[in-house]
């Protein structure tokens, strides 16, 4: 017993030892430039962290922030944006300008927090996964052979950066939560106000739950809860049949045999039995592509939920039903290319994972007869990646009652707005508003064409009383007519992209 309390005493004064040279590296002034030309000062600097807490790592993690000081006579609690991806870089994004001028809007009620999470943009260690391959074009799209290749180039991935002693299972929401609370405190910061959507959404969700003393009040747009990380292929019909039904009622389309869905139904059954053969022209090369009802499922819902390129979804599929495959065929193209996402992705999303009972669900939904099999990246690669199982505490609906804005479009095909019905469950102080016809962005589609939102976001950001609405009309989204074109189903088609 005294040689195991002598041993405890010495590994944890080598630990406090160690935790003592983490924190933020003294901040620095600088001015970034957003593309268009607008400036703002800055302070930047940097968080170490271990690289896993869970196993009392010696690596060290480098997270680099920018924190905006605020304008206001009387700021309120400093408002932490928080990047989906998982892996996007929000350094990066704030030299965009739509980004960079709300977070001037931010900076006029509170100081604002920028940085980037664990794994992504530009934290350190950067890791990718350069690896790729090709299947070849000619040949229906092989499921098997798709996951034999991917399964090929994940493992060449993982073994890349195991070799160099990173612990590819301790990049999960979890440590990237720890994190977030420990640039808090590095700033000094008693609470905080966390905006996130999608996988940002997922992240605040967590902190709510892990940090509840420490978190003012939330904003969310893009919900992924807690066991959102696979897709539910019933929620993405119901998202593209909401998207159907405002594109039939536009009067742009000419339907003469059913609804946009229907016939996407019928080009499947003929591609079952009689896959397309399309020749595709790009830079002088031509080869030929083989279209199928495999391919097509992969494809069904592409853009569909755009509100800036509302015309591709519908001509896709309707030009199908005339015969003409060369959008998907230039789709065909790129799912030959096989590329790894970044390590983040996969350590964070098998690590999130998703629950017993709707892993069951999502197995026998009837939706994926259309959309076939949309989580098939999580089944065939995860078993291969390092990853923490969060478990099921994890999983389980967030119970908080931090106040919580929820704002989420009817057109989200990336987090259906199911999601979002599900999570505010569980949030006794939450206002949902549900934005028709609004995208992933719903958040931003809110910024740009709702002339209220500043006022009613400046007053909830500042512990006003504040009422916002149920719901939200976008602008109605003008679909072009489709060109009058027609072409036979048995006749091979030329694309020249």
């Amino acid at each position: 017993m005294r040689k195991q309390s002598i041993g405890s005493g010495l590994w944890l004064g080598f630990w406090l030892a160690l935790a003592a040279g983490w924190g933020a590296a003294a901040a620095a002034t600088k001015m970034i430039t957003a593309d268009d030309a607008s400036t703002m000062a800055v302070e930047t600097g940097e968080l170490r962290v271990p690289e896993s807490r869970d196993k009392r790592s010696r690596r060290e993690l480098r997270l680099p922030y920018y924190r905006v000081r605020s304008t206001a006579a009387h700021p309120a609690a400093p408002i932490f944006l928080l990047a989906g991806g998982p892996g996007s870089s929000w350094l990066d994004q704030v030299e965009q300008a739509e980004n960079f001028q709300e977070v001037i809007f931010y900076r006029s009620i509170a100081d604002v927090v920028l940085f980037d999470q664990r794994g992504g943009g530009r934290a350190q260690p950067a890791m990718d996964c350069p690896q790729s391959a090709q299947l070849p074009a000619d040949q229906p799209l092989d499921k098997l052979k798709w996951r034999e290749q991917m399964r090929a180039l994940l493992t060449a991935c993982r073994d890349q950066w195991q070799q160099v002693g990173v612990d590819l299972a301790a990049y999960n929401t979890d440590e990237s939560a720890a994190d977030v609370d420990a640039l808090r405190r590095a700033l000094g910061y008693r609470k905080i106000t966390l905006i996130g959507g999608s996988y940002g959404s997922h992240l605040a969700l967590h902190m709510m739950r892990r940090y509840p003393r420490t978190i003012d009040r939330a904003v969310l747009f893009g919900v992924e809860g807690p066991d959102h990380t696979w897709d539910d292929p019933a929620a993405r019909l119901a998202t593209l049949e909401r998207i159907a039904t405002d594109a039939e009622g536009s009067g742009a389309l000419t339907l003469t045999d059913g609804g946009i869905l229907q016939v996407l139904a019928r080009v499947l059954k003929r591609l079952d039995t009689q896959p397309q053969r399309v020749t595709v022209t790009d830079a002088g090369a031509t080869q030929k592509v083989v279209v199928d009802s495999a391919l097509v499922r992969r494809i069904a819902g592409h853009r569909a939920g755009r509100r800036n390129t509302p015309l591709d979804w519908p001509e896709m599929i309707l030009a199908m039903d005339r015969g003409d495959f060369s959008l998907p065929a230039r789709g065909a193209l790129a799912l030959r290319q096989l590329r790894l996402d970044r390590p983040m992705h996969y350590s964070m999303d098998c690590a999130s994972g998703i629950s017993a009972a709707r892993r069951q669900r999502y197995h026998n939904a009837a939706a994926t007869a259309l959309l076939g099999d949309i989580n098939a990246e999580y089944e065939s690669l995860c078993d291969l990646w390092p990853h923490r199982d969060l478990g099921a505490a994890f999983r389980a609906h967030v119970i908080s009652s931090t106040p919580t804005l929820i704002f989420h479009g009817t057109w989200d095909m990336s987090t259906p707005i199911e999601n979002a019905h599900e999570v505010v469950a569980g949030l006794s102080d939450a206002r949902f508003v549900r934005v028709i016809g609004g995208s992933h962005g719903a958040l931003y589609n809110l910024y740009a064409h709702w002339p209220p939102m500043h006022e009613r976001m400046r007053a909830f950001l500042t512990r006003q009383q504040v009422v916002f609405p149920a719901t939200v009309d976008m602008p109605p989204v003008v679909f072009p007519k489709p060109p009058a074109t027609t072409v036979s189903a048995r006749d091979e088609h030329r694309s020249q992209p």
